[in-house]
């Protein structure tokens, strides 16, 4: 294996293969390991990882990411989504730490889960919207990156868009689209714009989706327009609604100076 470079190494399935040897030694079939996961679970487990993450709760996170390891080999759709969820918000969290190599690899594991989850399942809108947001910002770590996810992002939001025009998180992710792409090709005009009809459109009604993300953020997001554009009184009430949405949402507290 040393002489892969580090992409491919990351790849090779080392661990699942040793465990299947110990498995098999007992008579036990690491099949059972891989079937889907009761659907309050994933969502338990997602929505404890959007929580951890918004709190920068970071050992919590961590074991939220241990806790789901195995779902990576389950062949349900909603299974592998909550597995990518977490390994978004991993990556999140790791890029925020400035960790590099654990949130590209959290990013890879994020798509490569939601290429098999639709495969299964092709009218599955927020897994178009879930990989798109990791397309994102595995492209936000460089320009090269971003000419390499930028237009996978844009096709998954357009896919998104058209199975279920106007839903909020194909909103807010073309919003983190538009604002994090890197000098001239990002657009914060458009990414504010976006943002806002997503909090509008949560407002109205929160989609049906095992894991709630996306309210606070675009909450949060147009706040932060709202400051750049020097509305001080609406980006207060915007902050303050993302904090209602999410309570212990660390940015939105620092924002609002608490």
């Amino acid at each position: 294996m040393k002489h892969f470079p580090p992409a491919i190494r990351r790849r090779i399935p080392v661990l699942p293969v040793v465990l299947a040897l110990a498995l098999a030694s007992v008579g036990v079939s690491p099949q059972l390991l891989a079937q889907s996961v009761d659907g309050s679970t994933v969502a338990s487990m997602g929505n404890r990882a959007q929580q951890a993450f918004l709190r920068v709760d970071t050992a919590a996170l961590e074991r939220i990411e241990s806790d789901t390891r195995s779902w990576q080999r389950s062949k349900d759709p909603t299974t592998l989504y909550g597995f990518a969820f977490v390994k978004f918000r991993v990556m999140q969290s790791a890029r925020d730490a400035r960790r590099e190599e654990q949130a590209e690899a959290a990013g890879e594991a994020c798509v490569d889960a939601l290429d098999t989850a639709l495969t299964a399942n092709p009218r599955f809108t927020d897994a178009y919207n879930l990989r798109a947001a990791c397309h994102v910002y595995l492209g936000s770590a460089s320009l090269i990156s971003w000419f390499m996810h930028r237009s996978d992002a844009a096709d998954d939001i357009e896919t998104s868009l058209r199975l279920a025009p106007r839903n909020p998180r194909a909103l807010f992710v073309d919003g983190l689209l538009n604002w994090l792409g890197p000098g001239f090709f990002g657009d914060q005009e458009k990414g504010c714009e976006r943002f806002l009809e997503a909090a509008t459109a949560f407002g109205k009604e929160e989609p049906a989706s095992s894991i709630r993300w996306g309210a606070p953020e675009a909450h949060f997001w147009v706040g932060r327009c709202k400051r750049e554009e020097g509305d001080r009184e609406t980006e207060q009430q915007f902050f303050e609604r993302a904090l209602q949405l999410a309570p212990g949402y660390v940015a939105a507290q620092r924002a609002l100076g608490r």
